[in-house]
């Protein structure tokens, strides 16, 4: 498609899409087909003239490449991405500085299906090095231009989209879900290792325990081994080991008696466990409350309680758990040693990662204040929508 502006007309070529919208390149002539319109003489341009006054300070990264890949323009934006000066980048192989993520033969074979006519257009993830070292990455659209006289390919114009960020977002996301799987393979592990050597086991006893309840013991006949009654104590432990077990991996409370009822169970019974006061103050509502919110703030309260007393070695915590017309509002502080929020960020634990994570995919905020020596203080927030409330049950 030709389109004019001022005394040019230019080929127009649409090179491919993204999130951002559609590419269109418009390629300059042959500088020997420059013919200016209602001028009262010729002029004479060059291409690169042509092309400094069309793509110069376009917002896009582009350049223009010979057939066989070297670099006959690029524009400001280009330079400003890769952080090369122009003349360190013309008259270079783009290769040079731009690394397929597919393999080398499949790049230069949808190069040359592309110069052949075989497709219209071509697209690829490519990778960069800035001169200082930095990695780039860039989606990398590849155009034909051809000569407006003899239709033959005269070069390839390329449109680069950075998406470094996205590719860095995605190198996260994939570094916390190998955590994260990693996290939950360890859980089971736990899990099976209770349920083997300690409740296993114990139920072991008590079956043979019973077997023998009532009879004399062997060698001493005015003595008899333990009564059902008395073993029947002895299960109740091994059902209460179960059930907090249980309650570990799935809280019937948060279910049937809604958020801040399990917070303040957990409260109570994480005080009792490991003798350290816990303050809980949670305001009551009224409305129903989102079941996945209420999962993530349960969650959150126990990762923090458990990182306050094995990491920080608090000996007190205290637990808030509000709603307003807002959000919905969870603070826990505890007077440990605290630690260098900066620092930790650098190699952050699972369990920061965790509760950061549960928070930000139900659309809320998440921070941590903390210092050594000054203990630590967590806040996370939801938006609070009208139907939305602590106690109900999901």
């Amino acid at each position: 498609m030709t389109h004019s502006f001022g005394p040019f007309s230019y080929t127009c070529t649409y090179v491919g899409s993204s999130a951002g919208g559609d590419f269109l390149v418009f390629t300059p002539p042959d500088p020997t087909d420059v013919e200016p319109r209602n001028a009262e003489g010729p002029l004479s341009y060059s291409q690169e003239q042509i092309w400094s006054e069309t793509f110069a300070h376009l917002g896009v990264a582009v350049a223009q490449l010979t057939l066989d890949g070297t670099l006959l323009m690029v524009n400001d934006r280009l330079c400003e991405v890769i952080g090369y000066r122009r003349r360190d980048l013309l008259a270079k192989d783009f290769r040079k500085f731009f690394q397929s993520a597919e393999s080398q033969s499949r790049f230069e074979t949808a190069l040359s299906r592309l110069i052949a006519g075989k497709v219209y257009r071509y697209s690829t993830d490519m990778s960069a090095m800035k001169a200082d070292g930095e990695v780039l990455w860039f989606r990398m659209f590849f155009s034909l231009i051809r000569d407006s006289a003899t239709n033959t390919p005269r070069g390839l114009t390329v449109v680069a989209e950075d998406l470094t960020s996205l590719k860095q977002v995605g190198l996260e996301r994939d570094e916390l879900s190998r955590r994260m799987v990693g996290a939950q393979e360890a859980d089971r592990t736990r899990i099976a290792r209770e349920l083997h050597d300690d409740i296993g086991q114990s139920l072991a006893i008590l079956k043979i325990q019973m077997l023998r309840a009532g009879q004399p013991v062997s060698g001493d006949p005015k003595k008899t081994h333990a009564d059902l009654r008395e073993l029947a104590r002895e299960l109740e432990v091994i059902a209460q080991r179960v059930s907090h077990l249980s309650h570990g991996l799935h809280s019937s409370v948060l279910e049937y008696l809604g958020l801040a009822a399990a917070v303040k169970s957990h409260c109570r019974e994480c005080s009792e466990q490991l003798r350290i006061p816990i303050e809980c103050h949670c305001e009551k509502g009224n409305n129903k409350l989102d079941s996945v919110i209420a999962l993530a703030f349960l969650r959150v309260v126990q990762e923090a309680i458990h990182n306050a007393t094995k990491h920080s070695h608090a000996k007190g915590i205290v637990v808030r758990l509000s709603s307003s017309d807002r959000d919905l509002s969870l603070e826990i502080s505890d007077d440990g040693v605290g630690f260098d929020v900066e620092g930790a960020r650098l190699a952050e634990g699972l369990g920061l990662i965790s509760m950061r994570e549960r928070i930000h995919l139900v659309g809320g905020e998440f921070n941590i204040a903390s210092s050594p020596g000054k203990g630590t203080r967590i806040v996370a927030r939801v938006p609070n929508p009208p139907q939305r409330s602590l106690n109900s049950p999901s």
